[in-house]
């Protein structure tokens, strides 16, 4: 039985059932070369694996074994470190190799340092939140202490530890209620917490895990949304929209000093610039400002 096996060793595992331990691995396998083949360098990124800290901090993952007593179940021996190898031998360069979890302490960034350590291409670390509790929404909302700014930065100055872009990967800020007020308390915290998130200097990417209600996974709650269940805009939505499309962008109109030059402060990003030149002909251009960008 399932106690039996957890006083087995992997290599005693793997003597018990060598066909089991090598046909898991061959399906491990071939779902990664499926996925690279498929999309051909079409996808933006991808997932290499997923949740796999806990394993990690639970010295689970060790170069070697031929199958992991995972806390899934039984997995691939060292399988986060041969998910990476292979997906980097797989798809193009310009795919970005993500690790993903819910685990935001020194154990996963760990974990990280450590693939990379051992000549894995890890380009995103990415990391959950998920206030699934309509409570805990209440319970911000009358101030108690639930995803801080204090908590908030030392989670990220400990996932920052890794150097890696950070993806808030899975998002999820439920309304209390399905009614004006509930929808007002989701729309005021996920404004306050975007705000931070974007203050947060390695962040790369934020993503709401269910943009409309009752769409998300048997469990989830139904009021999570940025849209209700009939595609309607929540106040949620409306204020994201506020900050990514108004607050966050620069909109300014300068007059060039002697030298044909301007100076401005503006957010990290892409700019579109028209200016009108000497002789009166309208020139346009596109630029990307980022942290390395001076001028």
């Amino acid at each position: 039985g399932a106690e039996g096996l957890q006083k087995l060793t992997p290599a005693e595992i793997a003597e018990l059932a060598p066909v089991y331990t090598k046909e898991l691995r061959r399906l491990f396998d071939q779902r990664v070369v499926e996925l690279a083949r498929h999309y051909q360098g079409r996808i933006h990124s991808w997932d290499v694996v997923n949740e796999s800290a806990t394993d990690f901090s639970r010295n689970l993952l060790n170069p070697g074994d031929p199958i992991c007593q995972s806390t899934y179940g039984l997995m691939p021996g060292d399988y986060t470190f041969h998910a990476f190898q292979l997906a980097q031998r797989e798809f193009p360069e310009h795919v970005l190799l993500n690790i993903n979890d819910y685990l935001n302490n020194a154990a996963y960034t760990n974990q990280s340092l450590d693939l990379r350590r051992r000549g894995c291409r890890v380009d995103v670390l990415g990391s959950q939140m998920h206030l699934f509790n309509p409570q805990q929404c209440l319970d911000i909302a009358a101030g108690k202490p639930i995803e801080t700014p204090e908590i908030v930065r030392n989670k990220m100055a400990t996932l920052a530890k890794a150097k890696l872009p950070i993806h808030l990967s899975e998002i999820t800020i439920t309304a209390p209620g399905d009614d004006a007020r509930g929808r007002q308390i989701q729309a005021v915290i996920a404004r306050n917490l975007y705000r931070l998130w974007f203050s947060i200097e390695p962040m790369m990417g934020i993503t709401w895990w269910n943009v409309v209600d009752d769409c998300g996974a048997p469990g989830e709650p139904t009021t999570s949304g940025l849209f209700t269940r009939d595609l309607e805009p929540k106040p949620a939505f409306h204020a994201l929209d506020q900050l990514i499309n108004h607050e966050w962008k620069t909109h300014t109109t300068l007059q060039t000093d002697p030298n044909g030059g301007i100076r401005f402060r503006g957010f990290k990003g892409r700019y579109t610039l028209t200016w009108t030149s000497p002789d009166g002909t309208a020139q346009e251009r596109t630029v990307h400002l980022g942290a390395t960008t001076d001028r």
